[in-house]
This record gives structure tokens, sequence and C-alpha cells, in this order.
């Protein structure tokens, strides 16, 4: 993969690709590294390589001109069910205050207690309850 582009994508083929919990704002490209043709994640910073297709854990869109939140959520605080490598599954709800946001999570962690469940501002996972406990 070159360590650089020249022309960089329009807006509308970039993505927001997560790695192990990092976002970065990427762009698709082919290339060859360690000698071997592939497709690559590359930053639209710079066009340094972020990582191969199909091993980010998650891709979504860039969000549209004046929307302000990451996912294109109702409410700034969301809360998500996900797998356990942190892939959002399904949104179960939100709120535009911390302590009804917290209230919520609260509540349904006993509801949730079989599967992972996060409170999140935008991309920031604010905490993550599993097994019925709430870990951090």
């Amino acid at each position: 993969m070159p360590r650089t582009v020249k022309h960089l994508p329009a807006n509308h083929a970039l993505k927001l690709v997560c790695l192990r919990g990092q976002w970065q704002i990427c762009f698709q490209a082919r290339g060859k590294l360690d000698g071997r043709q592939m497709s690559a994640w590359l930053r639209e910073v710079d066009g340094a390589y972020f990582c191969e297709v199909g091993k980010e854990c998650q891709v979504e869109d860039m969000p549209e001109v004046g929307q302000t939140n990451f996912f294109g959520d109702r409410f700034n605080l969301a809360i998500d069910e996900t797998d356990d490598v942190g892939k959002r599954t399904r949104s179960l709800a939100g709120a535009d205050n911390i302590r009804a946001a917290r209230a919520a999570f609260e509540a349904l962690v006993p509801e949730y207690a079989n599967r992972r469940i996060i409170l999140r501002d935008g991309a920031r996972i604010l905490l993550v309850a599993k097994g019925g406990k709430i870990e951090w």
C-alpha cells in the first residue's frame, strides 16, 4: 500500500471505520502490501494504511451535513446492544440528559442480562454492562 495518496476521494466515499475501539475517517483503496494484492482502509488525512478491508470491527457512513450525532441517533446519548467485539446490533434507547440516560441504562441492565449493552455519547463509550452487571 502506498504510504500517501495524492488525490483523496470525494466525501461520499469516506467512511467511519472502527478497529479495536479506535475510529478513523477512511476510504477504501487497492494496492500491494507485503507482496500481496489487497483492499485496505486508508486514513483520510494522510492516506496512511489503517487496516485491511474485512478486518475492521465496524464501518459506518459519514454523518450527513447538519447531522450532529455519530450514528444518526435521535438523542445525544444512546444505549445500544452490541456483540462481544463491540459491533452495534441494535439501538435500545436514548436521551439528551446524562441522568435520564444513566437511569434508562440501569433499568435495561437486568432486562438484557444475557447480552452486552453500552451507554455512549457519540463514539465515546461511557458504560458497559454484560452478564447483568455494569463493568465500567
